[in-house]
């Protein structure tokens, strides 16, 4: 497989890794916290801000983590994962 194949997989597997770790921690916090259902949308249940972008941080680190190799790529991926789910 060519390198730069290979990079793109791994940074898709890195992808599916973050957004599974960030689903995760934030369907804790919102068991944890008890938050209720949006009322303009009942399906959304938003962290407040500042614990939501936490969030996506640990889900990072725990990425980073998991695939050190590739944490360059990781990082310089990130700013298009960081978006709101």
């Amino acid at each position: 497989m060519h390198e730069s194949q290979l990079e793109r997989t791994f940074l898709a597997i890195a992808h599916a890794l973050y957004m599974n770790r960030l689903h995760v921690l934030r369907l804790t916090e919102v068991v944890r916290l008890g938050i209720k259902p949006d009322e303009s949308n009942a399906d959304n249940f938003a962290l407040p801000e500042a614990l939501d972008k936490e969030m996506c941080e640990q889900a990072l680190n725990y990425v980073t983590t998991c695939m050190p190799d590739f944490k360059e790529a990781i990082l310089a991926a990130k700013t298009n994962w960081l978006r709101p789910a």
